[in-house]
């Protein structure tokens, strides 16, 4: 019987009772066509209940990728084995049947949600979020009347959340998901948010977004805060009334592996100010006139106004509750994402997520929204609390990294344990092992607070920042760290790795992606750079470019916004495969989206003259973009494209693909035109080379082995055979860069992996001279990095997470073949693109000669 081992580990120390989970699972192709093939069992062969739902599927139709969702019972410090295995009675499905699971029944101005446990009921007018919640015996637990999200808008003014759409994202017997989505009344905000209920639970779970749609007005293409596209707020929180008998009283631990204690005060309050480090006053949390209004470190608790615990960092629980019931909240990731408060007054239990406490007004710049994770449970106060200790260490259940590796799901995937290089992977895991981890780096600058958490500290730019101290730069995702860390978790199963790519993920899809229809069609939905190289993020936060650095550096010109050389979607696309986050599809088909539309000449303001693509996804460093080959502007905007196909199986996002591969290669290229030994301005042609290879792979397993496929081939060995002739490691031409970094050497391993891309693709002999030059380019970068003690820093340590994986593949792999294709194809002569506004470009050329000559001439 075919089976496949699913470990679950219990590391915080925290008995778990049915917590749910939530793990998507692979499988090889040509396996499974159907669900009811699939079952759970516990490690002691019993049937264990699970809701499976299709996330994608391979070419032939067979399962690709399957959410299991089930429930965990496991006692602290243990760990357990379910088992994922064929079940072979067929037209009989072992998944979890309606009638002992979650029942909803849609009303008129309501939903009814009955978790055979519980029964929530959820207004389908006004986000409360929940109108009312009844045991099983029907008794009332919530005071309507009471109980509302409120929002304080900068005047002091209260706006209710009116719902415009509710919608059943995922209905099932083990969970259901409930999407709720509108208007601020009296702002221009908007919400959405994800109620997630569970059977045979009163527990919720709810992701509440808070966006603001405006355009920022970036002058100058800075992005400051204090723009006139952002919003001012005192606060946002959720109240929740308990419909109380008499002994109300408040509970509360600001420890969750502790139990809640007793509060006989009338008012309870846990604050969080900042995030309780060394450097908990750091520069990172300047408000938009330069100042951080940070009132103390940490936390405090106060009952009736009296300061009774204070502490650095806490992750708190609060419950209200009477004879009969009682209501338990928090918010995830509480210190982490500060400011947040938890509090008790009476019968009312709030959690505000932008707390009022702060000493300042909240602003949420054009453009960017936050996700804040609740979590309440509703339970008769006979019962033991809390049912909400587990929700900072979650269990991670996963399969072994040959599975992973076995099911091909994940290119040129190898489990470490096997790979070649153990000096690599030694380099690799200093980002989660020693006294030097991407989580130690957050400390240096306080990467923490609601708009900072889950990002990394971009530490390599300090190396050749001029200013005081080190610079406040963020990383935003740069060459797809989500996607290096989602790898070397497949590869390793240490679950070290989760949160990490978990909270980037998170923090990536509000705060780095411009959440906006109504900018310039280049901009709108577009990807944010990281902070600009060397310079300070002062007042820009995750934004790129601050009118602080004009004014240090003197600079004339400066500014800039999202564009096509920064966007990276794989990492979301294999999140949303391994968590089920539909966020995290929604954003990568959302980046694909930004590239068609880009493009297209209809959407600019020059339409009238023509409508030409404009030409500005496949530009690569170019000034006046008249570059149009291979280079990473054009690779990741294919790439996108490629993942959006992945993700829907819509053929636009396919042919916006090919459309960009024959505008910027083709297999008669003049290659010395191309100008690619000028290192500092054409490196990236690897990248778009290692895409061509990915695209490449796609057609073969999707069996298109037709006229773009053969274009594509033909294409990239011809580059390769340049290459082969033509290109040397970066250390012997450091002469020619501005800025000789260990980014440099990490970047050549590219070199390797289109060589081995060029040899899958060729045949004798030009195979065998391909993975020669492969295993040079893969051993002398790996030298000249070795040399730099700066091997450690981010972004040398994410480039070799998603660089490194080809060779151990091509290790145990060596006869890795395409498919033998005959090409016969005449592909023509390669031809000029021109962009929309080619001829304008050429006039501002021409006018710029004329000035600088004329200028040379009044100087004689």
């Amino acid at each position: 019987m075919l089976s496949f081992p699913l470990l679950i580990v219990e590391t915080a120390g925290i008995p778990r009772k049915n917590e749910p989970v939530t793990v998507g699972i692979p499988f090889p192709k040509a396996l499974f066509t159907s669900l009811d093939e699939l079952s759970v069992v516990n490690d002691q062969h019993a049937h264990v209940p699970a809701q499976l739902q299709v996330l994608d599927r391979w070419h032939d139709q067979s399962l690709k990728w399957v959410l299991f969702d089930f429930q965990v019972t496991l006692a602290a410090h243990t760990q357990t084995q379910y088992t994922i295995r064929k079940h072979d009675k067929t037209g009989e499905s072992l998944q979890s049947t309606s009638s002992e699971g979650i029942i909803v029944r849609e009303h008129s101005d309501t939903i009814d949600i009955n978790t055979d446990v519980a029964c929530f009921i959820v207004d389908k007018n006004v986000f409360k979020p929940l109108k009312q919640v009844l045991f099983k015996d029907h008794d009332p637990i919530i005071n309507p009347a009471e109980s509302f999200m409120d929002f304080v808008d900068e005047a002091g003014q209260h706006c209710e959340h009116i719902i415009r759409r509710v919608s059943l994202e995922t209905v099932g017997p083990l969970r259901t998901t409930l999407k709720v989505e509108g208007q601020l009344s009296s702002s221009p905000l908007e919400f959405f948010a994800r109620i997630h209920f569970y059977a045979q639970s009163a527990l919720t779970k709810i992701d509440y977004t808070i966006r603001n749609p405006q355009a920022a007005q970036h002058l100058g293409g800075l992005w400051d805060l204090g723009d006139a596209g952002s919003v001012y707020f005192q606060d946002l929180s959720l109240q929740l009334a308990l419909l109380a008998n008499e002994g109300v009283s408040i509970h509360w631990t600001t420890c969750p592996e502790r139990p809640l204690q007793k509060q006989t005060a009338e008012t309870l309050t846990i604050y969080q100010d900042s995030s309780g480090g060394i450097n908990w006053n750091s520069s990172n949390h300047v408000n938009r006139f330069g100042k951080v209004m940070h009132s103390f470190r940490g936390y405090q608790v106060r009952s009736n106004g009296e300061l009774i615990e204070e502490g650095s960092r806490t992750h708190p629980i609060i419950a209200i509750q009477d004879s009969v019931k009682r209501i338990t909240g928090t918010v995830k990731g509480f210190w982490e994402n500060f400011p947040k408060a938890l509090e008790g007054t009476g019968n009312l239990l709030k959690i505000r997520v932008f707390p009022n406490q702060y000493q300042d007004l909240f602003e949420l710049q054009g453009g960017e929204q936050k996700t804040h994770t609740l979590f309440l449970s509703f339970e008769p106060s006979s019962e033991g609390i809390s049912r909400l200790a587990w929700i900072e260490n979650p269990l991670i259940p996963h399969l072994s990294p040959e599975h992973y590796s076995q099911s091909k799901v994940v290119d040129y995937l190898t489990p470490s344990a096997d790979a070649p290089y153990p000096e690599v992977q030694e380099l690799i895991y200093s980002a989660i092992e020693g006294d030097n981890t991407f989580v130690d780096r957050r400390e240096l600058i306080d990467e923490y607070g609601w708009r900072n958490f889950g990002d990394l500290y971009a530490d390599h730019e300090k190396i050749y920042y001029q200013g005081e101290g080190i610079p406040i730069s963020h990383y935003n995702n740069q060459y797809d760290c989500i996607y290096g860390m989602i790898i070397q978790y497949l590869c390793s199963g240490n679950i070290r790795w989760f949160p990490l790519f978990n909270d980037l993920t998170h923090h990536v899809i509000d705060i780095d992606i411009y959440h906006t229809t109504q900018d310039k069609p280049n901009f709108n939905g577009g990807f944010f750079w990281h902070t600009d190289h060397y310079t300070d993020a002062a007042t820009a936060t995750h934004r790129g470019y601050s009118k602080a650095t004009i004014e240090i550096k003197s600079l004339s010109s400066y500014g800039g916004g999202p564009a096509n050389e920064h966007n990276y979607t794989t990492g979301l696309v294999y999140h949303y495969y391994l968590t089920g986050e539909i966020a995290s599809k929604e954003t990568a088909i959302g980046l694909a989206d930004w590239i068609i539309n880009m493009d297209d000449g209809t959407q600019t303001k020059f339409r009238f003259m023509n409508t030409r693509n404009t030409g500005l996804v496949s530009t690569t460093d170019s000034p006046d973009y008249s570059y149009h080959g291979p280079g990473r502007g054009a690779g990741y905007s294919i790439n996108a494209l490629i993942d959006a196909f992945l993700l829907t199986k819509n053929k636009k996002y396919l042919t916006k693909a090919e459309q960009l591969i024959q505008r910027c290669i083709h297999p008669e290229d003049n290659i010395e035109e191309r100008e690619l030994t000028n290192t500092e301005v054409r490196w990236s042609y690897t990248i778009f080379l290692q895409i061509l290879g990915r695209y490449l792979d796609l057609k073969a397993e999707i069996n298109e082995l037709d006229y773009l496929y053969c274009y594509a081939k033909k294409s990239l060995l011809h580059y390769a055979q340049w290459m082969r002739d033509h290109e040397v490691c970066t250390s012997t031409v450091f002469d020619t860069v501005e800025y000789p970094t260990e980014t440099w050497p990490a970047h050549d391993l590219r070199k390797s992996n289109v060589f081995k891309f060029a040899a899958k693709y060729s045949e004798a002999p030009l195979r065998k001279k391909f993975l020669q030059k492969s295993e040079f380019f893969f051993e002398k970068p790996l030298q000249d990095l070795f040399s730099f003690e700066t091997r450690t820093l981010t972004r040398p340590l994410i480039i070799l997470m998603t660089n490194t994986t080809m060779h151990s593949y091509f290790q145990q792999h060596p006869e890795e073949k395409a498919p033998n294709t005959q090409c016969s194809y005449g592909f023509g002569k390669p031809q000029q693109f021109k962009p929309q506004l080619y001829y304008m470009y050429k006039l501002r050329t021409i006018i710029s000669h004329c000035a600088s000559t004329i200028q040379k001439i009044l100087k004689k």
